[in-house]
């Protein structure tokens, strides 16, 4: 099974894996991030201008864009979500779990009971 996906709550490193210039091949010693070597100089567009726009929203749009230029042309073809279980016990309060970061991504704010 091949699951990847993005570490954070940005998604540009994930979506960099892509570009056309990550490719793996021999001249590369097979290192690029691209080994499906897919290849789409709109996509490396995209993602320069996301490299360079720093309001959320527009990152937002960029990133929606990109990841339907994946799904539609069939570089990815997403099957299942592989979601993770946690848990805190009662006498914990201030856990705010989200599917986009670490567990203990707000550990700061936790207190006892």
């Amino acid at each position: 099974m091949y699951t990847n996906g993005s570490s954070g709550t940005d998604p540009e490193t994930y979506m960099g894996g892509w570009r056309s210039d990550q490719i793996t091949h021999p001249d590369n010693s097979w290192n690029g991030n691209n080994v499906v070597r897919w290849y789409n100089t709109d996509y490396d567009a995209l993602l320069d201008q996301l490299a360079e726009t720093a309001v959320l929203e527009e990152r937002a749009s960029l990133a929606i864009q990109m990841n339907d230029m994946l799904v539609q042309t069939g570089a990815v073809i997403p099957l299942v979500y592989r979601g993770s279980v946690s848990a805190f016990h009662n006498s914990v309060s201030g856990v705010d779990m989200n599917a986009w970061d670490s567990e203990l991504w707000n550990i700061a704010e936790w207190t006892r009971n």
